[in-house]
């Protein structure tokens, strides 16, 4: 009896014959759907980091540029002021807050550049 029974199990199965009365296999298959589509939420949640920090990563290079630039002309103007033959006369007062002006409304209209800027440089 127990052949019998194997026997028809296997023919049957074999015929393509399937019996799932609790639904295991769709409830397998809804898993899986599941499982794939949180992947795939994943999968485009980690591009837009990646996207993210390679702007990131450009807008930092771009910052440094521009500190580069601002310490390297900072650094050039020093010196010339410094070799320069009125370098010991002190400026007139007017004049002075004349160029405290200009240097306030720069560092308004480039408030980055200020905000790194070494704060001592005027000395």
């Amino acid at each position: 009896m127990t052949v019998l029974l194997v026997l028809t199990v296997v023919l049957a199965r074999g015929l393509g014959l399937r019996w799932d009365p609790f639904d295991l296999a769709g409830r397998r298959l809804e898993a899986a759907k599941h499982r794939v589509e949180t992947l795939d939420r994943d999968l485009a949640a980690r591009r837009l980091e990646v996207e993210g920090g390679q702007t990131q990563a450009r807008r930092v290079a771009r910052h440094h540029q521009t500190l580069t630039a601002v310490a390297t002309t900072t650094a050039r103007t020093l010196e010339r002021t410094e070799q320069a033959d009125d370098a010991e006369i002190p400026l007139e007062a007017d004049r002075a807050d004349r160029l405290r002006d200009h240097d306030r409304e720069l560092c308004r209209l480039a408030s980055a550049v200020c905000d790194a800027a070494t704060p001592d440089l005027a000395g």
